[in-house]
Formats: structure tokens, sequence, C-alpha cells
């Protein structure tokens, strides 16, 4: 990783010669990426101008990863300013993220409202909630005592996954391997992660849903950031 002066430098230089930076949020799991342009820094902290949509995300996660053809690798950086109607933000604490931004640009869409899944391997059935799907995977919340019980669903199991999918309503079973399972702290909750084997039976549903999911989420972008673009500065 490079001295954070060099790296100030380099975006002095993207301001100079008016190079673009892009940035990577998400909103409920949606990537939006946006170019955005270098203003001025100040002792490791970068003046943006955003796109309006970027801004809100900037504002509502407080972070955000930057990549330019300039710098060396790929940044996350800490939100300190936001002003969504200037379409302004201020950002620092720039670390290192790898070379590229690979599975960050994956579709994850968040249900609108909670959707009941149920896990069995065969033998047995576990009630769960669908936290966010994409067309090769999906998050699951399940209660902790159904991972300590004897039905000991574990890290590279194979189950089905059986749900409706909303909007649409058709049911799905899907086949998945659980990649992994992780406490939420502070809750009797589990959050299961697995990937979609493929289907070609389930797979034009799922991905129908995605994309009209995908759509309603950005469309609620969009309304959001013209209700921001109406209030006071959020910082800044």
């Amino acid at each position: 990783m490079i001295p954070q002066g060099e790296l100030m430098q380099l975006f002095e230089q993207l301001s100079s010669r008016n190079q673009p930076v892009r940035l990577l949020n998400t909103y409920r799991g949606v990537p939006v990426a946006h170019e955005a342009r270098v203003i001025s820094t100040h002792k490791g902290y970068v003046v943006l101008d955003v796109h309006p949509e970027q801004a809100t995300c900037l504002s509502l996660e407080n972070k955000t990863y930057v990549q330019a053809e300039l710098l060396p690798e790929v940044y996350q950086a800490q939100v300190v300013a936001v002003d969504v109607a200037k379409k302004q933000s201020v950002l620092t604490e720039f670390t290192g993220a790898g070379n590229a931004l690979g599975k960050r640009m994956t579709v994850r869409v968040q249900p609108q409202a909670p959707v009941e899944v149920e896990l069995n391997d065969g033998e047995h059935r576990v009630s769960g909630q669908l936290v966010d799907i994409s067309a090769t995977g999906v998050g699951i919340f399940t209660v902790a005592a159904y991972i300590y019980s004897d039905l000991s669903f574990e890290k590279g199991m194979t189950v089905f996954i059986d749900f409706c999918l909303p909007i649409t309503q058709d049911f799905i079973r899907l086949n998945g391997k659980i990649n992994g399972i992780a406490h939420q702290q502070g809750t009797f909750l589990h959050r299961l992660g697995l990937s979609i084997l493929p289907d070609p039976d389930a797979e034009p549903n799922l991905k129908r849903y995605v994309t009209l999911r995908q759509q309603e989420i950005l469309d609620e972008l969009k309304r959001v950031t013209a209700s921001m673009c109406q209030e006071p500065p959020h910082k800044l």
C-alpha cells in the first residue's frame, strides 16, 4: 500500500487532469456505481462532485469503494460529509481493498417484505426468512436453536430451499450448498449463505424476480434522492 501522501498526490493528478473516479455503494443489495470528479484534496481529505443517487448512498452507508485508472488498487473510504442537493461529498481514511470490484458488483436484492423459507436436507425441515437473493446465491436468517439441534445444518451441506417468490408469487425450489453460517451478534439468529446449484427449470423465474426487484429498488432510490435534495444537508 502506498503512503497516504502519495495517494493524495494521485487524487490531485486526477483533479488537474479532470479524470473521473468510480464510486461503488449498494442500496438494498443493488450495486450503485457512478463516476465522480475530484474537486480538491486537503490533509488526507478528498472532496468529490458525485452523482445524486451516489450521494444518497454515501449518506446512508458512510463508506464507499473508489476506483480509478491512476490508483494502484481499489480503495475503501470513509464518508465524513455529504450534501445531496449540491452533489458533493468528502472522503477520508483510504484503505486498500484489492485490484477489482469483483463480487461487490453482484446484484443481491433484498425482498420488500419478509419471505418465509423452508430448508430441508431430505429428512429434516428448518424454517427461516429470506435476507437477500441473486441469480447465484441466497442469504437466509434462521433461529440459532435449529443450527445447534440434532439437525446439524453445517457448512458444505447441500439442501433444498423452498419459498414463494415475491412479486411473481411463483413457488420455487432451489438446490443450494451452505457456504457459511454466521451468528448475528446480540440475537438468536444465524445467517446462512448458500450458493445456488444450476437448475434450468427454476432459473428463468429466479432471474425474472431479481430483475423486477432490482428495478423497484432503483426506483425507490430515485425517490429517496429527490426527497433528500429537499432536506437540509445530512452532513457538512
